[in-house]
């Protein structure tokens, strides 16, 4: 790694710059006058040194075949002409400075002539300008630590008018300098109001505690109750995120994204510039350097050690994706979707600020031995732009999928005549099955269809009289498993169609006419349901064999991915090998049997519940370049015709009378509450850049928080509902599907 300081790295960058232009057409050549006046800029101050990345002869040779595979492997098969380059140059700027504070206007408008040329460039495995954006941007964020150096050096002057925009998104880029340094201003001051909120959140919930235990200690404690209050003493918070006051908190964590940004190899740079090409072709596919593909590896494998939770990086935040059901952050059961992950410390250590930092960092901070412990200091998403960060403890542990078994249990319920049903209840997170027990021979291997067969035995003799099957949060699995399982309900048929840029396929239920379950039926979604999940949901939907219910649709993923090892080809185009890595990409899409994709739109649900699912950005419709929805022709089929076959009829029936039950219940109408002043506080963008106001704003939210929690203690945003959990509190989706089941029942037996 070459270190310079920064009026030599400038200097060596124009000179970069100019040579590029010489082997690089499409990389425009500065003038003289320019790089002088860049070059004088620069020696006005002599701030801290910058390592100046290069691309090698590898690097071009990966670049080149990653973009002949997406050209021709990709569903899309996307022409690499000027309008797919431009789209690539807009993905890597937001990659490299996803709030827009680091690059200029000009910067973006001297760049922004070679756009056009990007695919073919990297097509001949020329990707320098990748390398010349990524090094400026290094320049400008040594640049950013040594202007928030100086201005953290001296007191802070608040403005209590002043206000800070946080979604910089799709803000224009600062025209100059002195507009980049107001908004530098406004960012740090925001992370300095945030830390002192954080400290000052810490002192109350240690009062709180504090308070809670005299009071206790007063009235005397019972001697069942001793264990529990030690435990909670255990869970309480630490007082601060660290001993440090906020002005070095704030310092620290930007040293450490300079820090961080240093420490980048080369491939990394490449990486992130290749996934640019792929994301745009579609959301889900990405080239993943030989370290990645490796840590991609080890979560296939599913022993990855960690606290189950999916992650995604957005504007500067390592944020919240999913929770997994069972997983050790499932259990702990605090994180819930859309927090944002702003510091992560381990067992006995200091807190890392990881604003910024690169996801793959993020996570190999998060992962670590199985039973150690790790503390993520989160912004929750529920409490908005004011939200004051908190503590999350988990026990890191193994996430294998087949801890993640279907589980079951009956639920005697009473009908408005008075009756007592049974309602089975199979609640499935995921369509699993130990392929390596497969390939073994192993008759009595684990699979989500052998568990679920046995449950339906069990049931069988227990004579239940409906069924629910819980599919909330299942994002999916093997495909064959949803294919048998949707087998089990209907006598025989297509289940899906699978399209890719050749030809489609059905894949069907050949049973011959053996059903498992032929009575009344119900499904439970909400909008973390994905891909094989949607399949299932979809076939028994269009068979009119169940009616589904829960949130108004699915994730709506209805594409298919697929991996492939690089290092193979290079021996046949660099007649070496090497570590490539791997690409992953979309190869096909899923359709329904009535032609519908699952794609965006994902199923829809005959009972739509009220949530947060409207108010939310989730889905793949939230997905930049994510596939269009469209339709194919449906395949042959007859929808199911026996005695419990779901009608429109049936259905306008059961959801008038489900809309009358919500619009009275009080769990439901505290949930639309929540609702409300979650929406109230998502679409808020500006904070005050005053402290009092923001801590004023912060308890009033709070304030409304803590009475909606007396009325309703669900989890109203974890991932799996927490419905495996025996202290739940309640769970309104559960019990009114069972309403809802039982108005089933009734009307099959006029």
């Amino acid at each position: 790694m070459n270190v310079f300081t920064r009026k030599s790295c400038a200097k060596l960058f124009l000179s970069l710059i100019a040579a590029a232009a010489v082997f690089c057409p499409h990389v425009p050549a500065l003038s003289a006058q320019d790089a002088a006046q860049d070059a004088a800029k620069n020696e006005a101050s002599e701030p801290s040194s910058v390592s100046l990345k290069r691309p090698d002869r590898k690097m071009g040779l990966i670049a080149s075949l990653v973009v002949q595979l997406l050209a021709k492997e990709h569903y899309t098969r996307r022409q690499m002409d000027a309008a797919f380059s431009g789209e690539v140059f807009e993905e890597y700027l937001r990659f490299l400075d996803p709030t827009r504070i680091f690059f200029l206007q000009e910067d973006i408008d001297m760049f922004a002539k070679a756009k056009d040329e990007l695919a073919r460039k990297a097509a001949a495995g020329d990707v320098q300008i990748a390398f010349d954006i990524f090094n400026l941007r290094s320049i400008r964020l040594a640049e950013y630590r040594d202007f928030a150096r100086e201005f953290l050096s001296k007191p802070v002057l608040y403005d209590p008018d002043e206000t800070y925009h946080i979604d910089r998104e799709d803000a224009p880029w600062p025209k100059d300098a002195k507009e980049q340094r107001e908004i530098w201003t406004k960012r740090i001051k925001n992370e300095l109001i945030v830390a002192r909120m954080s400290d000052k959140a810490a002192e109350e919930e240690a009062k709180e505690a504090a308070a809670e235990k005299e009071k206790e200690k007063a009235e005397g404690a019972k001697d069942g109750e001793a264990k529990d209050k030690e435990e909670k003493e255990e869970e309480a918070p630490a007082p601060a995120i660290s001993p440090l006051p906020p002005e070095k908190r704030v310092q620290k964590r930007v040293d450490q994204l300079v820090t961080t940004v240093e420490g980048m190899d080369p491939i990394d740079v490449l990486e992130g510039y290749l996934t640019a090409f792929a994301n745009v072709c579609d959301p889900h596919s990405t080239y993943m350097s030989p370290a990645t593909g490796e840590d991609f590896d080890i979560h296939i494998s599913l022993n990855l050690s960690g606290i189950g939770a999916v992650l995604s990086s957005e504007d500067g935040y390592t944020k919240i994706v999913e929770v997994v059901p069972n997983g050790p952050a499932d259990k702990e059961g605090t994180l819930r979707e859309n927090d944002r992950i702003i510091a992560v410390a381990q067992e006995g250590g200091e807190p890392v600020d990881v604003m910024d930092m690169p996801l793959s960092k993020v996570v190999t901070l998060i992962r670590g031995k199985e039973g150690s412990r790790v503390t993520l200091t989160i912004l929750p998403a529920r409490k908005g732009a004011q939200a004051a960060p908190e503590k999350v403890t988990i026990t890191r542990g193994n996430v294998p999928m087949n801890e993640s078994h279907a589980q079951s249990r009956i639920i005697e319920a009473k009908t408005e005549d008075g009756q007592t049903k049974k309602i089975g209840v199979i609640d499935l997170p995921s369509f699993y099955i130990d392929f390596a027990a497969v390939r073994r021979g192993d008759e009595d291997y684990n699979s989500s269809g052998h568990d679920v067969l046995r449950i339906l035995n069990e049931f069988a003799d227990q004579k239940i009289d409906g069924l629910i099957v819980d599919l909330r949060a299942n994002g999916g699995g093997s495909l064959t498993e949803a294919v048998d399982l949707s087998g089990f309900f209907i006598p025989e048929g297509p289940i899906v169609q699978v399209k890719d840029k050749a030809s489609t396929s059905v894949l069907r239920d050949n049973d011959r006419g053996q059903i498992a379950y032929s009575g009344p039926m119900l499904v439970l979604v909400n909008r973390y349901s994905a891909s094989a999940t949607e399949i299932f949901s979809a076939a028994l939907k269009d068979y009119h064999r169940a009616v589904v219910v829960g949130d108004p649709h699915t994730h709506g993923k209805g594409s298919v991915q697929v991996v492939t090892d690089l290092n193979n080809y290079m021996l046949y185009i660099a007649s070496e090998r090497f570590d490539a890595g791997q690409l992953k990409l979309t190869n096909a899409k899923f359709y329904r049997i009535n032609g519908e994709s699952t794609q965006i739109k994902g199923v829809e649900a005959d009972i739509p519940l009220p949530g947060f699912s409207e108010t939310e950005e989730t889905g793949e419709r939230a997905l930049r370049h994510a596939l269009p929805y469209d339709t194919i022709r449906p395949a042959r089929y007859s929808v199911y015709d026996g005695k419990y076959a779901v009608t429109p009829g049936l259905i306008s029936e059961l959801k008038a009378k489900s809309e009358a039950r919500v619009a009275e219940d009080p769990i439901f109408k505290a949930l639309m509450a929540d609702v409300a002043l979650y929406e109230e506080i998502r679409k808020n963008k500006d904070v005050a850049l005053d402290f009092d106001k923001r801590w004023a704003e912060y308890e009033r939210e709070k304030a409304i928080q803590k009475e909606q929690d007396k009325i309703y203690k669900a989890d109203r945003n974890s991932s799996s509902s927490k419905k495996n959990k025996k202290d739940d509190g309640p769970d309104p989706y559960l019990d009114e599907s069972v309403n809802i089941m039982l108005d089933m029942i009734q009307a099959f037996d006029k």
